[in-house]
């Protein structure tokens, strides 16, 4: 017992003899996060895709062992001389911003090159006629030059081959989507890891960039991603969480830089503006081509080297438009044919509280460049 008399005849304290029971919950809770801790290192460093197998939160560890975010997204195609074993001389790479018209250009590129009519291989869907190299279709299957590879080489269910729908001798270029930005100096103070495009180092390939206003991309975003299936989530520990449309002083923190999707319109505003004047790059802007896109649809066709004529032309247009697009939901539906498990959608909010911290940060970010500032909102020409 713990109060037995001690040697001079006296009855210890109780507790002096054993740990009382707080004393031992805390000791075994110690033992319990120090375990924790050393769980944690072992597979942020050996195999950090295991947090995506913890629902709903496995993203948050994804991203305190410092995985990048999205986590889907993966710069390797593009890191070092990687381009060089996949990205050819006369490809074109459609590196719009996030909710920036990604989708349109895509679909409106490769209508230019089959000149509006049928192509080699009958359409059926976005992702198979132009690839995304950085989408990760898998946490842990393959790594991103792996699924380059593997989609030479893809057998479809209907029997046909994968490369014939991207990679087809019968057109004049290849397309591929990105949302990444021009490869930056390391001493540039934006830097960005998403800043990995080889712009100035392939000259023969062609960039087409696009920007649209800030806060209508924030108001999109914040239903598209309540719209992303719960099998993309499930696979990616939860990833994207939902937003709720109630706080949107929380989705505005998220863009603004810093934030989750910081690099997505700051930083990719900051550096497609340093890289206007490259001849291989094509920068747009939203509000132009949605208010007259017909003399947008001409300078894209001009700029990636195709002549159409007027009624080649007409053909593009009306295939390029909302009405024809929206009447067929099912080119757009993003399949993945490694593992299809991919939503969409659109809409959105923003209130005026929010817009006027989104309208500062602009300021401080471009440094009080107005006429960046202004071209980045609203489009138009510029020097």
């Amino acid at each position: 017992s713990d109060n037995k008399p001690n040697g001079k005849g006296e009855r210890a304290p109780p507790g002096s003899g054993r740990l009382g029971p707080v004393a031992s919950l805390f000791k075994w809770v110690g033992v319990f996060v120090i375990v924790l801790a050393i769980a944690f290192g072992t597979v942020a460093k050996v195999r950090p895709s295991l947090f995506f197998k913890i629902p709903r939160v496995g993203h948050i560890f994804w991203e305190l062992s410092g995985g990048d975010m999205p986590p889907y997204f993966s710069t390797d195609p593009y890191e070092g001389d990687n381009h060089l074993r996949w990205l050819k001389d006369r490809d074109v790479v459609i590196s719009t911003g996030t909710k920036s018209g990604t989708t349109w250009m895509l679909f409106c590129t490769h209508q230019i090159r089959i000149k509006g009519q049928d192509g080699p291989q009958p359409f059926v869907d976005l992702s198979y006629t132009t690839p995304w190299p950085e989408m990760m279709q898998h946490p842990d299957r393959y790594s991103a030059m792996q699924q380059m590879d593997m989609m030479l080489n893809v057998t479809l269910k209907d029997g046909s081959n994968l490369n014939d729908y991207w990679n087809n001798a019968a057109y004049p270029f290849r397309i591929f989507k990105s949302h990444f930005s021009p490869r930056r100096s390391q001493d540039d103070p934006n830097q960005s890891s998403y800043g990995v495009l080889p712009v100035r180092e392939r000259p023969n390939v062609k960039y087409v960039a696009m920007v649209r206003n800030g806060l209508e991309v924030v108001r999109s975003w914040n239903s598209f991603v309540n719209k992303h299936r719960d099998e993309l989530r499930n696979l990616w520990g939860g990833f994207p969480a939902r937003v709720l449309e109630d706080n949107p002083e929380e989705v505005i923190q998220d863009w603004l830089p810093g934030g989750i999707q910081g690099r997505a319109w700051f930083e990719y505003v900051a550096g497609w503006w340093k890289v206007r004047h490259d001849p291989n790059v094509l920068l747009l802007h939203y509000s132009d081509m949605t208010a007259n896109p017909r003399p947008g649809i001409v300078k894209l066709a001009a700029f990636v080297g195709v002549d159409l004529t007027p009624t080649e032309m007409d053909d593009v247009e009306r295939k390029c438009s909302k009405e024809y697009m929206s009447a067929r939901p099912e080119f757009f539906r993003y399949l993945q044919p490694l593992n299809p498990t991919f939503g969409n959608g659109e809409e959105g909010w923003v209130n005026l509280g929010a817009m006027e911290v989104w309208a500062q940060t602009e300021r401080e970010y471009f440094q009080d460049q107005d006429d960046l500032v202004e071209w980045a909102r609203a489009g138009g020409t510029f020097s």
